[in-house]
């Protein structure tokens, strides 16, 4: 790939595909760091607020690591790579560190605080759950739907952040 040239993106079906596969890695890491939640907030019981800010916080920070330690790299994920996507700037080069902090932020906002907060008021409007948890996914569903409506295909926080899933060309096997 030219690092002068802005990249191509991926094409939404892959980008989607890599985003599944993605999820259950993810699903992993959660896992990981719940275990590690789980002694921080047995430690923390008497500090209720204390405990739920720890859990998340561990939470997030390992979803940060497993996000920073991939991109960083050659700007991919094992799914990205599975699908041929890389992570670029509007420039072709692995986005520096403070760019994939700001994409990282965006998505956490648009996909866990965002369908969070709403599900949260909804259900203290006396909303039923099902219908608070179906407007709730809504939120959830936005920044990928912005794709739809986005000339180049981007992502809702890919847009935000000056990021581009671009196209990984295809290597020649000889």
């Amino acid at each position: 790939m030219n690092n002068t040239a802005t990249p191509i993106p991926a094409p939404l079906k892959r980008r989607l595909a890599a985003l599944l596969y993605e999820s259950l890695l993810l699903g992993a890491v959660t896992a990981v760091a719940g275990l590690a939640a789980g002694v921080v907030a047995t430690a923390l019981h008497n500090f209720p607020l204390l405990a739920r800010m720890a859990v998340s916080l561990l939470v997030l920070g390992a979803w940060w690591w497993y996000c920073k330690s991939n991109w960083r790299k050659k700007g991919q994920t094992l799914p990205m790579k599975v699908w041929r996507i890389q992570l670029r700037n509007q420039h072709g080069q692995v986005p520096p560190l403070p760019q994939l902090r700001l994409r990282f932020m965006w998505a956490c906002l648009f996909l866990v605080l965002i369908p969070a907060l709403a599900y949260l008021a909804l259900r203290s409007a006396h909303i039923a759950p099902q219908t608070a948890a179906a407007a709730a996914l809504f939120w959830w569903i936005l920044p990928w739907g912005f794709a739809l409506l986005n000339p180049q295909r981007q992502f809702l926080y890919d847009y935000l952040a000056g990021t581009i899933l671009a196209d990984q060309p295809k290597q020649n096997s000889q």
